[in-house]
């Protein structure tokens, strides 16, 4: 998961660049309390499916030496479509965990890569790490083993820091109707890919003018690092796009805030959501770890349940030092209720530096010079190597 001070960069660089400066946002969520009866009502959590999901993980032990890297392969199988989430617990210090994607749809089953990068700095040891997959408000675990092992003397060269949470958020649907029930759901990781538990979580959600419907506090992340939050949508909810902002904090940690959004009936206006950003080779492999020289695929996959739009879709990259190294921008039509797959393409020179890249994607109505506002925006990480 990409650290909030690499996120806050990434948003700053592109507002330099187009001419606008644009508040940052990280997130956290809070648990439910009692609102009127004319707003949005918390709910009780519902029950797990009657299917259950199988994660997979192999293999189940690699041996690295520190500063290298060990990958792992993951499935998660559904009887029916579901959503999935990983994270995990248990990720050595100085290390870092990228799952390439970390979510997606079970379909009925759902693929995806794990790297955990080592640093010269990560202590020698076995290491026992959990895989945490999330399906149809299941929680699926396995064990696996790294160990790290050191070819030279280390030193404590590492700098008290206070760590930064990152936060994902998104509703259980992208439209709904007056008296549905909606589930707000996400999770929480720190810098290194682990799930934090025990976050408090607050959450609001705006009508279309900006009103706010509802105030969610006192949820907290549980031992995955997720939570969620049910709410009955009111009879009388206004046609159009709502807008749900999140918030977490815990002791000890920098906090993080985010939003997404979903549309009641319909709307006037554009309501974008990334579903997916994350990295392939040139053939469409998913991968986190690639090479200088070798070609590599960004994809962004978004839909839009608001009014149609001709959106604005960027990609930028930031190199291990945070410098900008790319920023692309392509432009689509976004229908009302479509979802659209596009890929952005990325060379490094075989000069660029070895180590850890931000990809940051961003949607906006139009160009922001010309007064767009940004609508959505996701991050992925990947690493190269020799």
């Amino acid at each position: 998961m990409v650290p909030k001070q690499t996120q806050s960069t990434i948003v700053l660089i592109l507002a330099v660049l187009i001419g606008l400066s644009i508040a940052q946002t990280s997130g956290i969520l809070v648990s439910p309390v009692a609102a009127n009866s004319l707003s949005f009502q918390p709910l009780t959590l519902k029950t797990a499916g009657d299917v259950t999901p199988i994660l997979n993980v192999g293999p189940s032990s690699q041996t690295v030496q520190a500063g290298a890297l060990a990958q792992y392969q993951i499935s998660v199988s559904q009887g029916e479509a579901t959503k999935v989430f990983l994270v995990s617990r248990g990720v050595p210090s100085q290390s870092v965990a990228i799952f390439t994607p970390e979510s997606g749809l079970a379909d009925p089953s759902f693929n995806s890569s794990l790297a955990i990068v080592t640093s010269t700095n990560s202590l020698a040891g076995t290491y026992d790490i959990t895989i945490v997959g999330v399906a149809d408000g299941q929680e699926l675990t396995r064990e696996i083993s790294l160990q790290i092992t050191s070819t030279a003397p280390q030193t404590n060269s590492s700098v008290n820091t206070i760590p930064t949470l990152s936060l994902k958020v998104e509703a259980d649907q992208s439209d709904y109707k007056p008296n549905d029930t909606m589930n707000v759901r996400g999770y929480v990781m720190d810098s290194s890919g682990n799930a934090v538990d025990g976050t408090a979580i607050s959450l609001q959600v705006d009508g279309p003018t900006g009103s706010e419907m509802v105030f969610i506090t006192n949820i907290t992340t549980d031992s995955a690092g997720f939570f969620q939050a049910p709410l009955r949508i009111p009879a009388n909810a206004t046609a159009g796009a709502y807008t749900v902002f999140a918030a977490a904090s815990k002791p000890g940690y920098n906090s993080a805030t985010t939003h997404t959004s979903f549309v009641i009936d319909n709307s006037l206006t554009p309501s974008v959501t990334i579903l997916q950003l994350y990295a392939t080779d040139a053939t469409g492999n998913p991968s986190a770890v690639f090479s200088n020289s070798q070609t590599i695929l960004f994809w962004v996959v978004l839909q839009n349940t608001g009014a149609s739009i001709q959106g604005m879709i960027w990609i930028q990259i930031l190199d291990p030092k945070g410098t900008l190294v790319s920023i692309q921008l392509q432009i689509s039509t976004l229908a009302t209720g479509a979802t659209v797959k596009v890929a952005f393409g990325f060379t490094p020179s075989s000069t660029s530096l070895e180590g850890i890249y931000s990809a940051n994607a961003l949607v906006s109505d139009k160009l922001i010079s010309q007064g767009g506002t940004f609508l959505a925006n996701a991050n992925a990480q990947f690493v190269l190597t020799e």
